[in-house]
């Protein structure tokens, strides 16, 4: 495969910044500010119970999305129709989550935007191995991953000022927040198609022989004794991951249950958060996707899971923001240097002509990672601090749970090959 030039790596990484964009003006910000408005008694069990609903639609519509994808022949290509048509649905599901006058209807709310952005973020993930050479693919996950976390960042910023507006402009500031991230949709789909596609055309034969029927059967098989790396991969990100969702879903209720802020002041704090944090993990993000190209993914991911513990640590012991602040910009340096190389891996071991049914298993790890976070905040928070007869005891108890995940996110990969994938067995 013939390098590509940085402009269409570029271009490839758009919608990852439209589904993180829409992902975090979602989650955290609007699903909190929907459950302590309709579950005002139990706002941490609720945004547990309503988060592990969705990431289990997630892990179901992934894998076999991926399979239609992967087989599909039609004059977008392979790729595109589901694209756009996983877009349509997310601007629906995001407007009837900021409607939704029940606990039901958030509940339809999730279970729709969940299974929509799933339908786009298969195909839209095989991208990079579809189009990108293996070279270049460290890079390519650096530019994923810096589009994912200005996403963060500016999705974070969106939500807080738009969401801090609530006492003053009402539903409408709910509505312009859900609206926000249907825009960007529309924009990027646009490029993606003009400049980012791959070309039009029928599947590999090799998955055309086998029936739908069979395909759907092994949709969701690895075998992950023939295949320690991913095994050993899937591992480190579900560890990683829900280590790191564990802090950021619950933050904001932490810090208006805790450190005593307003929900306006709290939303506003957590996107300020966002801001300050985004340039330096711009820069990580793609210093650590270089890095990992020469030095190869183990040494990079196993620093951002130390580095991660050490933040999470400190997140533990200080009430004080400045210091909160600079306990997330540790964390964050973590996951920043995470995104890239771990990504990076994951697209170097999936077979290309079934890309998007692998990397949809892939996203299983990330779903359990996610939804085990937030079962565990669910049915630990409320309960201990009613137990205890304390506001803080389930968030300190969750997020020293979250700082041994980051820990032993480092040690499960020691297994894995120092460099490269070339020596050792692929999926």
């Amino acid at each position: 495969m013939k390098k590509i030039s940085f402009l269409r790596m570029l271009v490839i990484s758009l919608l990852g910044f439209a589904l993180t964009f829409s992902s975090n003006i979602q989650d955290p910000p609007l699903m909190t500010y929907k459950v302590r408005q309709l579950a005002p008694d139990l706002p941490n069990t609720a945004l547990g119970f309503l988060g592990v609903v969705g990431l289990l639609v997630a892990m179901l519509v992934q894998p076999i999305v991926g399979v239609f994808s992967d087989r599909a022949h039609t004059r977008l290509g392979r790729r595109l129709p589901f694209i756009i048509g996983g877009a349509v649905l997310i601007a629906a599901s995001l407007f009837l989550l900021a409607a939704a006058p029940s606990l039901w209807l958030l509940l339809l709310g999730v279970i729709l935007i969940q299974f929509s952005s799933n339908v786009l973020q298969g195909p839209w993930q095989a991208l990079i191995p579809d189009l990108v050479p293996e070279a270049q693919r460290g890079k390519a996950s650096s530019l994923k991953a810096v589009m994912d976390i200005i996403a963060v960042v500016v999705g974070g910023a969106v939500a807080g000022i738009l969401l801090g507006k609530v006492d003053t402009w009402g539903q409408t500031a709910v509505y312009a927040a859900a609206g926000a991230p249907v825009v960007v949709f529309a924009i990027f789909i646009i490029f993606t198609a003009m400049w980012a596609r791959e070309a039009p055309g029928a599947a590999d034969p090799g998955i055309t022989q086998r029936s739908v029927g069979d395909a759907l059967k092994n949709a969701f098989y690895v075998n992950f004794h023939e295949n320690p790396i991913f095994g050993w991969w899937f591992a480190n990100r579900i560890l990683f991951w829900g280590a790191f969702i564990a802090i950021n879903t619950f933050l904001i209720n932490y810090l208006v249950d805790v450190i005593r802020m307003s929900q306006a002041e709290a939303q506003g704090f957590y996107g300020t958060l966002k801001i300050i944090l985004g340039g330096a993990l711009v820069l990580l993000a793609l210093v650590s996707g270089w890095l990992s190209d020469r030095l190869g993914r183990k040494p990079v991911m196993l620093v951002a899971g130390l580095v991660a513990f050490c933040g999470a640590m400190i997140l533990l012991f200080v009430r004080e923001r400045t210091l909160i602040t600079i306990a997330g910009a540790i964390i964050g340096m973590g996951v920043g240097t995470f995104l890239s190389a771990s990504w990076a891996l994951a697209t170097d071991i999936v077979p290309r002509q079934e890309a998007a049914r692998y990397l949809g298993i892939a996203n299983i790890a990330t779903c359990i990672g996610s939804g085990g976070a937030r079962l565990l905040g669910g049915i630990l928070i409320d309960p201990l601090n009613r137990a205890l007869d304390s506001s803080s005891a389930g968030y300190l108890f969750l997020f020293g749970l979250a700082a041994l995940f980051f820990l032993v996110s480092s040690i499960v990969i020691i297994p894995l090959p120092a460099k490269g994938v070339s020596n050792a067995k692929r999926i």
